[in-house]
């Protein structure tokens, strides 16, 4: 079984980054990883989160696209 992945990256109005993984693993369970980013790079948060038994992986991928966004727009930055 080939792995299938979705990668989503995005630059947020006060300059924070995001970056937004889900996979399916060769043994069919989800995978998602959520990185958020200072403007200067240093990591705020990187989380691999735990299967999402509930979600498909694009249901997932949503989910943490707004996961990382409500973590990164949260940052006062300069």
């Amino acid at each position: 079984m080939t792995e299938r992945h979705l990668l989503h990256t995005e630059t947020l109005s006060n300059g924070c980054s995001i970056k937004v993984k889900a996979e399916i693993l060769r043994d069919g369970s989800l995978g998602m990883f959520i990185g958020v980013y200072r403007p200067d790079g240093t990591a705020i948060e990187e989380n691999d989160h735990p299967a999402l038994h509930f979600l498909d992986m694009e249901a997932a991928m949503e989910w943490g696209i707004e996961k990382a966004k409500d973590i990164g727009n949260g940052q006062r930055t300069l």
